[in-house]
């Protein structure tokens, strides 16, 4: 804060403690000068709801005890913390070859979050559940999520997937459409296998190149039933 905001903040500070009000000049000074030195690095408002004046109103509100400087210093720390720890530091219009520029403006923009001149870029967090309305509208008028041609150039790189599409175009079962019976694999997973690595070490699982016995038994009496219902 600047002189001026922290004396500003003083005097609304003496306006609802009238405890704090000094006698004379000489003490308002003093209180002035300390108030500056740990105030210097605090802004007066930042993002996400910073308000110094709001911190002051607090204290009043609810500590018996007259307010110091620390009492808003300590605050805006925290504050300061939870601004960084969102800051996801975003790509400056840097040349990235250019080493000390990049290092250069990822500080300045930390600086900025830090002193409050900013606010932190977060990364937009993956949400759970169905689509959004407009995406799911356009992934129906589409037809696919996937761009046309996009599902076959990925064939080869996705043969589970292909198998199963494969599968189920020609009229077969779908082995990973159930639950398998015995290695418990979830729907879409390949069936697993455990390697026992002694009687004192934990064993791993691998996948299997093919399915279970049972799965597959399993998959066909699934499809027989949609059959025989349909």
């Amino acid at each position: 804060m600047t002189p001026n905001e922290v004396a500003a903040l003083l005097a609304y500070v003496a306006e609802l403690d009238p405890r704090t009000a000094n006698s004379n000049q000489d003490e308002a000074g003093e209180q002035l000068r300390r108030w500056c030195d740990l105030l210097r690095d605090v802004p007066a408002t930042a993002p996400d709801g910073w308000d110094a004046a709001a911190v002051v109103r607090q204290h009043v509100t609810e500590s018996p005890f007259p307010i110091l400087a620390v009492d808003v210093t300590r605050p805006w720390i925290a504050h300061r913390r939870s601004l960084l720890a969102r800051h996801t530091d975003p790509a400056p219009p840097v040349d990235p070859d250019d080493v000390a520029g990049w290092q250069a403006a990822i500080r300045a923009q930390r600086e900025a979050v830090a002193t409050g001149r900013a606010a932190p870029s977060a990364s937009r967090e993956l949400t759970s559940g169905a689509p959004h309305a407009e995406v799911a509208a356009r992934i129906a008028a589409a037809g696919s999520p996937l761009p046309v041609g996009a599902a076959d150039a990925l064939r080869p790189y996705r043969p589970a997937k292909a198998a199963r599409e494969a599968a189920t175009s020609e009229g077969r079962p779908d082995e990973l459409s159930v639950v398998c019976p015995w290695c418990r694999a979830p729907v879409g997973e390949q069936c697993r296998r455990r390697t026992n690595r002694g009687p004192d070490r934990a064993g791993s699982w691998h996948r299997r190149a093919t399915v279970h016995p049972s799965r597959r038994e399993a998959a066909a009496a699934r499809l027989d039933r949609k059959e025989s219902a349909a």
